[in-house]
């Protein structure tokens, strides 16, 4: 998981006061290449969902976790996934990770947990 240089400018305007949104959906995605700093959004976004839980497991991590049903994931290649503050699949990423790819052929459900700590 790469944070990206999108969310360091939007937490700093955060602390600042200066704005009130925070990250409240993940989004999944087909698009291949590595993860870096420079993303702004996934490079192929197929579906998005709000977080399903966040949890504290302690006083400086955050663990947000989402969740996608079978028929949601029926004939997905998931290759990339991210948090953004926008529902749906538009928006710019806090985060994206990039993986090999994991074909879903509508037996499978998926679960992302991403955990944050803050150092």
């Amino acid at each position: 998981m790469v944070i990206t240089n999108h969310a360091r400018n939007k937490l700093a305007l955060f602390m600042g006061g200066s704005t009130t949104s925070y990250p409240e959906y993940f989004a999944i995605g087909s698009g291949s290449g590595t993860a870096a700093a420079t993303d702004t959004g996934l490079l192929y976004p197929v579906d998005g969902q709000a977080f399903t839980s966040t949890s504290y497991p302690t006083l400086q991590k955050v663990t947000q976790q989402g969740d996608w049903n079978s028929v949601t994931m029926s004939g997905i290649q998931l290759q990339e996934f991210g948090i953004k503050v926008e529902a749906g699949t538009t928006g710019s990423v806090w985060s994206r990770t990039s993986l090999p790819p994991l074909q879903f052929d509508g037996t499978n459900e998926l679960r992302i947990e991403e955990t944050w700590e803050v150092y």
